[in-house]
Order: structure tokens, then sequence, then C-alpha cells
């Protein structure tokens, strides 16, 4: 019986590393160029760029980034309110005010975070636009 345990087990850990090897292999990184090689010769085609953005598909990127990073930095506010309400009935003194202190800092961090996102995005949009 223990055997038999041990076996299926040790069946099932290899079908899960053979699937996580599989996943892996299944989401190859983007690349540029294409080399198919046969015995006879070796064939390399170059993908073309994407084509750079307009105008107004530029403008368009650039206002809905804006406003995402305007609903995260509402989220971020959101939570606060939340946790700082738990605060306030979860503990008294010392610990509410450092509970308190714990929750502002999170709210600075997931706003500079949004903010993070938004430049990136934004860069992002001018470098693939005329």
């Amino acid at each position: 019986m223990n055997k038999q345990i041990a076996s299926l087990l040790a069946v099932s850990a290899a079908a899960f590393v053979s699937a996580g090897a599989w996943a892996q292999a299944a989401d190859p990184a983007p690349t540029t160029t294409t080399t198919t090689v046969t015995t006879e010769h070796v064939e390399t085609v170059v993908v073309p760029p994407t084509p750079p953005l307009t105008k107004s598909e530029a403008k368009d990127l650039k206002t809905l980034s804006t406003a995402k990073y305007k609903a995260r930095k509402n989220t971020a506010e959101a939570n606060h309110d939340i946790n700082k309400g738990d605060c306030k009935v979860s503990s008294d003194g010392a610990v509410q005010r450092a509970c308190k202190s714990d929750v502002k800092a999170q709210e600075k961090k997931e706003k500079a975070d949004a903010k993070v996102v938004h430049e990136q995005e934004m860069s992002d949009i001018k470098a693939n636009s005329k």
C-alpha cells in the first residue's frame, strides 16, 4: 500500500513539473526575427516593426492612461479610508496611531505606483507615436 502511494506521489510530482515546463514553453518571449532550420537550407524571416501610432490614436491612449491613473489614485484613497476606519475600530492609543500611520504610508505607496505606471504608459505612447 505504501509503495503504491509513493509511486502515485512520484508520478503526480513529475506531471506537475512537466506541466510547469510546458506552460513556460507555451509562452515564448516576443521576438522580431524567426529562423527556421531544415536539413537543406536556413530561412530567416524578419518580422516588420509595428507601425507608429497616429496622433488621434496617441491622444486616445493618453486619455485612457490618464483615466486609469486617476482611477488608481481614487482606489488608493478609498482603500485608505476603509483601512483607517478598521484602525479606529480595532485598536486604541498608540497602536491606533501606528496603524493609521501604516495606512497612510500604504496609500502613498499605492499612489506612487500608480504614477510610475502612468509615466511608463505615457513614455511608451510617446515612443510609439509619429
